[in-house]
């Protein structure tokens, strides 16, 4: 790899800061769920509540946000998506039955939306497209770093101390990433950007392009399944190992762990290999190996095998993840970026409270196996979709 400009690497690792902050607050959810059961004798359909609730309303919310942050900016959006999600963290760890957590998850989607949509915008806007596979991947390598850090590090303090101690520590996280934003990143001029003034019912208006525009729909459709491929595993793989194995959270966390570690390394090198032979087709191929692996992980049984496919899975997302981002945030021109990318989360976000709804339903009436179906199903479609968007396009 060629050697970059300090000010790059700093912006890298203040969006990955961020980016950490909002999904291991989501991952760590999956360990977190067990003492929540037990604490508030919930069943699986309740829990993915916790999800789709979560999911549905920063999906929505997020659709407000993208015309924002095209007008005001990235930054801007950044710093108050973090106060969002800190106050919606304080709002969970002090909820004393499952309706005042459920609140807190919803109050914290709406600000962690607004995360992931400044921190995809901010990078698109800094990177050029031809290096932005490299950039995804380095700040996308954060998902496996919570996998890492965040998710058994939150075992073991739930264990120890409670679950609502791990939300208390995610609005202290985010108090130290709003320090950053505001110290370290450097604020992007609006070139062409959409006027603060910019009536809301043209905002409508350009989403309803989008939706009428196939190259648009392929890839807002890319992102709901791929989303949707990944989330229902995840979620209840924590209540599987417990259920079928009798392991304690903190061995869950060690699952987290092992895997996590070779998608971390995987995740910068999967970016740069996809500048080079392409990002469609490291999305396709990543996300077929995917769909593979998760249609064997439910015969597995509790051993090195297990470990070998949860990290087969892991670092098949790695490779996925960067080039599905560098693409679909060259959908959009720049001063419609922070719109269109709005849109796509709003998609995703739909398709993660899709997929957490019926893994949930699927969990109780068929068990585990079928959660991993539907996420195998989800991410072949994932394929097709791609396929549609970037049919007439050279991306």
């Amino acid at each position: 790899m060629t050697s970059r400009p300090k000010e790059e690497w700093r912006v890298l690792a203040c969006l990955f800061s961020i980016l950490f902050v909002g999904v291991a607050d989501n991952q760590i959810l999956s360990p977190l769920l067990p003492f929540i059961r037990a604490q508030f004798r919930a069943s699986a359909s309740d829990m993915g509540l916790l999800f789709t609730g979560y999911s549905f309303c920063a999906g929505l919310a997020v659709l407000i946000w993208g015309p924002l942050s095209d007008a005001f900016g990235r930054r801007q959006g950044l710093c108050l998506g973090l106060m969002i999600f800190g106050a919606g963290s304080v709002l969970s760890s002090v909820s004393a039955n499952f309706a005042g957590l459920l609140t807190g998850r919803i109050v914290t989607g709406m600000g962690a939306s607004m995360l992931s949509l400044n921190t995809l915008s901010y990078a698109a806007d800094f990177f050029p497209y031809q290096n932005r596979g490299w950039a995804m991947g380095c700040i996308f390598s954060s998902y496996f770093a919570a996998l890492i850090l965040g998710v058994p590090l939150g075992s073991w303090i739930s264990e120890r101390f409670g679950w609502n101690i791990v939300f208390a520590a995610m609005a202290g996280l985010s108090l130290a990433a709003l320090s950053g934003v505001y110290f370290l990143l450097p604020a992007l001029s609006r070139k062409g950007g959409s006027s603060p003034a910019r009536p809301l019912a043209k905002c409508w208006k350009q989403y309803g392009g989008f939706l009428a525009e196939k190259t648009s729909v392929g890839a807002l459709m890319s992102s709901f399944f791929a989303s949707a491929g990944t989330m229902g595993f995840l979620a209840f793989l924590g209540v599987w190992l417990k259920d079928s194995f009798g392991i304690s959270g903190s061995r869950v966390g060690f699952v987290f762990l092992v895997s996590g570690i070779a998608a971390l390394l995987a995740s910068p090198f999967a970016g740069f290999i996809a500048d080079r032979i392409g990002k469609r087709l490291q999305f396709i191929l990543s996300s077929l190996f995917l769909a593979l692996f998760l249609f064997i992980l439910p015969g597995m049984h509790w051993g090195w095998a297990l470990f070998a496919v949860f990290g087969a899975i892991s670092v098949s997302a790695a490779f996925r993840q960067g080039p599905m981002e560098a693409v679909l945030t060259e959908i959009a021109p720049s001063d419609l970026r922070g719109t269109f990318v709005a849109l796509k989360n709003s998609f995703s976000q739909l398709g993660i409270g899709l997929a957490g709804l019926l893994s949930g339903i699927l969990f109780e009436w068929r068990s585990y196996t079928a959660v991993c179906v539907l996420g195998a199903i989800s991410n072949l479609l994932a394929v097709g979709s791609i396929l549609l968007t970037l049919k007439a396009r050279k991306l």
